[in-house]
C-alpha cells in the first residue's frame, strides 16, 4: 500500500482531501512514512506526505474517484483532472 522511492525527482508536498464516504478507510491504513493525517469539518480527512515522484501517487487518486481530490501540487492536479477527462471520453 506504500509508494515506492522514485530516485533524483526532489520532493514533492501532496495534499489530497477524501470525502467522508472513504475517510475512515484512509484513517486506518498507513500509506507512506512521512504521512499526516487532518481531520475534516465536514468529516473528511486531509492526508499530506511527502513523495519523491507523482506518477504513483496520480494513479492511486485515480483509483478513488470521486472521493479524493488532489490539493497540492497543482501539477498533480492538473495531471489526475487531464486522465479524468481522458477517461470520461472513452
Amino acid at each position: 500500500d506504500s509508494f515506492g522511492v522514485q530516485s533524483g525527482q526532489g520532493q514533492h508536498r501532496v495534499v489530497i482531501r477524501f470525502n467522508n464516504r472513504v475517510a475512515d478507510y484512509i484513517r486506518e491504513k498507513k500509506w507512506h512514512e512521512s504521512q499526516q493525517l487532518r481531520e475534516l469539518k465536514d468529516g473528511g480527512v486531509e492526508l499530506t506526505m511527502t513523495l519523491s515522484g507523482l506518477a504513483e501517487v496520480e494513479r492511486w487518486v485515480l483509483s478513488w474517484g470521486g472521493d479524493a481530490r488532489v490539493v497540492q501540487p497543482k501539477e498533480l492536479a492538473g495531471n489526475v483532472r487531464h486522465a479524468a477527462e481522458r477517461i470520461l471520453a472513452g
